[in-house]
């Protein structure tokens, strides 16, 4: 409980407490209700079908989450007032009055073990278990020490997949490297199709009328400093080996290396509470062992790391970006002693907030919003650093911004379709089209006849996808968005005829909206698309140079293996993506119960990428949610410090070089 919570008289405390718990409860019930509508939309129907059945799901899915919250946060009281052992060392606090509940637990532990040790392959199994274990711990920590000994894990760890697979990926790369081919082709003199033929500025599609008069073939539609890179790098290759496959396999080493700096340079700082030096007792080998489990093993992880699209490049600077701001955080001075050391941390770690902040804009344009909002908590949390803040994420954000509404006003670099954003309106104007077409009133016909083939709308829509209804695709798609021909005063009627569809058509809007983000909280609900998709889709094993003659099989039965994997009940689970982002809101909400507000200060950014999920073009698109996914174990160890530390533990020093900080530690007074 924080010190301005102490200052509250009881009432004022219960009715927060109250309002924390309602929250709770809200989120609890949203993941609760998107699992109990997954039969429905799975099965093409309507939530005009919602059953008992359904409610049945509903209220066991709550219970089993509320259950989830209520024990964790028990648990995280009762080992912070000494009723839980802590390092195997029981302890009671005499002021809480609960010596009797203590020894009764200790009773039934005594018991309880007894019991399992009775019988003699029992404790045969125990005692082997207990000395492979104690022989493999040590090693364990050992491997874990240091942030060079961590990159040499996951590097190693990863290795197979890069050695054997050399690259995963989909239409995204060959779009950015043919978008790259025009515009260096266009710069060099050549004449090529524009307003009059087919490009790639089609195939996304982007608006004409967002188009400039003098040609270029550079857009924003993926970020266009990413497009450079990757389309550079394979470019060069290109000149050297005379296919873009070499420049594909050196762009997804170069990826698979930087997930393993990445992950390494966190996993020290949560491990190890290292770079810059943290007071902090180290994680347990036993929560070091899960984490690497699950980076190294789960084919989600192994796949991620070299494959091209900007969803994993983008999580794995998320990764980075967490672990920085779980240091500042952690040395967040909170008494009224300041020093230079506690406005202005290491320098070296503001680089890194900087350059990482800069990496999440420049991979993925959702990446703006979660840092505008990581600058406004953190400000908030700590507001005797926000000339850091302002000066590592702030600057980088706007010189971002200033640079491509530069190059966007001087016809550089052709804007995004603001259509892109549109995926769920999209999707209920598609939805009404096909299933209730007469019931379109007339004016909002008339207002989409210049933006929509709403005829065309109806013939490609998918409830689990709005790509199909945005006309993304090849030359011979079929046309439903109007890119050729729309304009901005178009489009300013867009907003209008949706919501009047709506008033006339609320529940199939329900269904187009529940339909497309249902499964991100649904753990039941397998991936739309999961990153084994891009192992062995046609573009590597049909289109590819000579990729496609590398391993062809095994690439197939590695496909194949996670395919089955993450389709296998409740063992599947593990491999989804969906799994950890459910489990993340259910740490956020446990957080929150406890009032532990300075914690969220740098996990609320969670919530944002969830917001995200949620009006993505897709359903439970798989790497839409990997930066939740690799972040998790690391704030289970974090949640796990927060909770053992004690109120009397004092400030962290923070600094190298021999730069201290005399603080008061972070956070560590949140719950007594």
């Amino acid at each position: 409980m924080s010190s301005s919570q102490h200052d509250m008289n009881p009432r004022s405390q219960s009715i927060l407490a109250g309002l924390r718990w309602a929250c709770v409860a809200l989120a609890c019930l949203w993941i609760a209700f998107c699992t109990s509508v997954g039969p429905i939309y799975r099965a093409d129907a309507s939530i005009a079908s919602y059953s008992w059945g359904n409610a049945l799901i509903l209220i066991v899915t709550f219970t089993i989450d509320m259950v989830i919250v209520l024990a964790v946060v028990r648990w995280a009281k009762g080992r912070r007032n000494g009723l839980i052992p802590n390092d195997g060392a029981a302890t009671t606090n005499p002021s809480e009055g609960f010596h009797g509940s203590s020894k009764k637990q200790s009773r039934l532990r005594s018991r309880l073990h007894s019991v399992l040790l009775s019988h003699r392959s029992t404790r045969s199994i125990a005692r082997f278990t207990t000395r492979r274990w104690s022989a493999i711990s040590p090693w364990i920590m050992r491997l874990t020490a240091t942030r060079s000994s961590l990159f040499l894990v996951f590097t190693i760890g990863w290795l197979w997949a890069f050695a054997t697979l050399l690259a995963a990926y989909g239409a995204d790369i060959h779009s950015q490297i043919n978008e790259f081919n025009l515009w260096w082709a266009n710069l060099q003199g050549v004449r090529l199709p524009y307003l009059h033929g087919f490009t790639q500025m089609d195939i996304y599609p982007t608006g004409h009328y967002l188009w400039p008069h003098d040609p270029t073939y550079l857009t924003d539609q993926h970020n266009y400093l990413l497009t450079l890179f990757y389309g550079g790098v394979v470019a060069v290759f290109r000149k050297l080996s005379g296919s873009d496959d070499a420049g594909i396999v050196v762009l997804a080493g170069l990826q698979m290396l930087f997930a393993a700096f990445c992950c390494a340079s966190t996993a020290d700082r949560f491990f190890n509470a290292g770079k810059p030096r943290i007071n902090g007792k180290p994680a347990s080998a036993g929560a070091r062992l899960a984490i690497l489990a699950l980076f190294l093993l789960t084919p989600l992880s192994a796949f991620s790391t070299i494959s091209l699209t900007k969803s994993p490049a983008f999580a794995y600077s998320f990764v980075w970006w967490i672990g920085i701001l779980y240091v500042l955080y952690r040395t967040a001075g909170r008494g009224e002693v300041s020093t230079s050391a506690t406005r202005w941390p290491p320098k070296r770690l503001c680089a890194e907030l900087a350059i990482s902040s800069l990496l999440m804009i420049g991979t993925a344009k959702y990446g703006i919003y979660v840092v505008a909002v990581q600058i406004i908590l953190s400000v908030l949390a700590d507001r005797r650093r926000w000339k850091t803040y302002a000066l590592c994420m702030l600057v980088p954000m706007v010189a971002f911004e200033a640079l491509l509404m530069s190059l966007i006003s001087a016809g550089a670099v052709i804007q995004g379709d603001p259509i892109e954003a549109k995926g769920i309106q999209l999707q209920q104007i598609a939805r009404v089209a096909e299933r209730d077409p007469e019931n379109i009133p007339a004016s909002a016909r008339r207002q989409l006849e210049p933006i929509l083939d709403l005829q065309a709308m109806a013939l490609k829509y998918n409830p689990n996808d709005a790509d199909p209804v945005k006309s993304s695709g090849g030359e011979t798609k079929v046309t439903v968005y109007k890119w050729r021909t729309v304009t901005a005063d178009d489009m300013k009627h867009f907003n209008s005829a949706w919501l009047s569809i709506g008033l006339r058509n609320p529940v199939l809007y329900i269904d187009a909206f529940m339909a497309e983000c249902y499964g991100y909280f649904d753990v039941t609900d397998v991936p739309y698309v999961s990153m084994n998709y891009y192992v062995n889709n046609g573009y590597v094993q049909d289109s590819s140079a000579w990729i496609k003659n590398w391993m062809h099989s095994w690439r197939d039965r590695v496909a194949g293996f996670a395919f089955a994997w993450g389709r296998t009940p409740v063992i599947g689970w593990l491999t989804n993506a969906n799994f950890w982002l459910v489990l993340s809101l259910l740490l956020l909400c446990i957080e929150f119960a406890l009032g532990r507000f300075r914690a969220l200060s740098y996990q609320t950014t969670l919530l944002v990428l969830m917001g995200v999920m949620i009006f993505a073009p897709a359903n439970n698109y798989d790497r839409h949610i990997l930066p939740l996914v690799f972040v998790f174990g690391f704030l289970a160890v974090a949640f796990v410090r927060d909770t053992d530390e004690l109120p009397t533990t004092r400030a962290p020093e923070l600094g190298e070089g021999g730069v201290n900080a005399s603080e008061k530690s972070a956070d560590i007074t949140q719950t007594r």
